[in-house]
């Protein structure tokens, strides 16, 4: 069995589902759980990160409000990125340290380039890179705390040990993620606090 299913899904599953956004997952059934999610901008418009392609998710979207742009926030989500922009007629926005994005997005694919503020999703963009080979951006909007982190963070089975519900990614043996998980923990003083500690 693949790992990652890359054939258009018959199936979604929606999940994480919170007031201002939804997440789903195109192939449920598949070892790699790899979620897309729809968020919420400060101006109640939609962004959607990382998007995988799903049955039905657009109707799912509409229902949030109108699209304002495809954030890709990993070195290796170019996923469906350039059929949301199409279909949406929005642009995608990718941190300017993911260099390899635009070469995988058609030339008729609007890319808006961040480092910093990403347009009015009030969501500001850093760059994590743990090991060479491996970069993507966080995103984090300070107005209600959400942090969306593509990969470095998850809550699928192999990053998990024991009754742990969120972990940090497997990794190659001597790498560390401290950098991430001081931000995460709010101790990192270019990330602000989170009101939950």
């Amino acid at each position: 069995m693949a790992t990652y299913d890359r054939s258009q899904p018959t199936s979604c599953r929606l999940i994480d589902r919170f007031d201002g956004g939804v997440g789903w997952l195109a192939h449920p059934d598949k070892a790699g759980r790899r979620a897309s999610h729809a968020i919420l901008g400060e101006e109640s418009d939609v962004w959607l990160f990382d998007p995988l392609d799903a049955s039905g998710i657009d109707a799912e979207i509409r229902t949030l409000g109108n699209a304002a742009g495809i954030v890709v926030c990993s070195a290796y989500h170019a996923r469906d990125a350039a059929a949301f922009s199409r279909r949406f007629d929005v642009p995608v926005f990718v941190p300017t340290w993911l260099d390899r994005i635009p070469a995988q997005l058609p030339g008729d694919v609007p890319i808006e380039t961040v480092d910093d503020e990403i347009e009015t999703s009030g969501f500001r963009v850093r760059k994590a890179s743990p090991f060479p080979g491996w970069t993507e951006g966080i995103a984090y909007r300070r107005s209600d705390a959400t942090m969306y982190v593509p990969d470095l963070l998850g809550t699928a089975l192999p990053y998990l040990a024991g009754g742990e519900r969120l972990a940090v990614s497997p990794r190659p043996p001597g790498s560390t993620n401290g950098r991430v998980c001081r931000a995460c923990a709010g101790t990192d003083p270019r990330w602000p606090r989170s009101r939950y500690q």
